[in-house]
């Protein structure tokens, strides 16, 4: 008895699909679907680009900004020497007097 109730329903389901089938429902539905697919691809592709897009200009001006710190650093070193230099005369001079 269930086998039957499962073949009767088989063959509703069957019948049903070939009718949406032939009235271009399916068709219809499976455009919509498709449609709807290419929608949310180029959205995800557009929010994927923009996410590049940011991630490379954090990149950018972290490069800018190792530059600009590289050569204060730099220009920093110099300066020091040069101050280290006249200071210690100064205080060698002081030595001398006191």
């Amino acid at each position: 008895m269930k086998t039957g109730w499962f073949v009767a329903m088989g063959a509703a389901a069957a019948g049903a699909v070939a009718g949406l089938a032939s009235s271009g429902v399916l068709h219809k539905a499976a455009v919509a679907t498709t449609c709807a697919g290419m929608k949310v691809a180029d959205a995800v592709t557009a929010e994927t680009q923009a996410i590049v897009d940011d991630a490379n200009d954090v990149a950018a001006e972290a490069r800018r900004q190792a530059k600009i710190d590289a050569a204060v650093a730099d220009r920093l070193a110099a300066l020091e020497a040069e101050i280290r230099a006249e200071v210690t005369a100064k205080v060698d001079a002081e030595g001398a007097e006191a």
